[in-house]
């Protein structure tokens, strides 16, 4: 019972699971420090076919670039501390592959105290690679929720009007406005011809 109900040991991941081919997307790296050290540095490859464009800055992090022939192989972010049940997110861009297809994302952590633990085994492993699926564009749950999204926008666009202006039309209080103003006109006249 105790290994059944013990807590999964948890991983560097990047997530969403599956994006759209030939589409530009962020990508997020979740790093947890399992030990009663401090995750000090973080190496990630970017799987071939991925065409990572930049990183978003993380206040008390470094990061470094390894490139071949122009193209972004691997991210190393240092300077920073994640400390022990504490995880940190880092944020990339890229441009997913062309080809559908599974793609792994390699991981390096490395502890205060020197050690180094490599996410890179396949999904089985006890300390397996995050995998991201390339699917054909206009398919799978990132398509799905982009269109949900857009929906949801256009849907939700005469809601938001209504929440603006307390809950009514806007076009009352202009019809309103022009009341007022036809009788203001009408009470000058009467009390100018009286």
């Amino acid at each position: 019972m105790l290994a059944v109900s013990a807590p999964t040991w948890a991983h560097v991941v990047v997530s969403p699971e599956e994006v759209a081919a030939g589409e530009y997307t962020t990508l997020t790296v979740s790093v947890p420090t399992e030990k009663e050290v401090p995750t000090t540095k973080i190496r990630m490859e970017v799987p071939e076919g991925f065409l990572l464009s930049g990183v978003q800055p993380v206040p008390g992090w470094e990061y470094a670039f390894e490139e071949d022939g122009g193209v972004i192989t691997a991210v190393t972010w240092s300077g920073g501390e994640i400390g022990p049940r504490e995880f940190q997110q880092f944020l990339v861009q890229a441009r997913a592959p062309e080809e559908p297809g599974e793609h792994s994302w390699r991981a390096i952590q490395t502890y205060g105290d020197g050690s180094v633990v490599g996410w890179t085994g396949p999904p089985d492993a006890e300390e397996p690679a995050s995998v991201v699926e390339v699917v054909p564009s206009g398919t799978g749950r990132q398509s799905s929720e982009a269109t949900s999204d857009r929906e949801g926008s256009v849907a939700g666009a005469g809601t938001d009007t209504l929440t603006a202006t307390g809950g009514h039309n806007p076009f009352v209080y202009a019809f309103l406005g022009v009341g007022a103003l036809a009788l203001g006109v009408l009470l000058a006249r009467r009390l100018t011809g009286s």
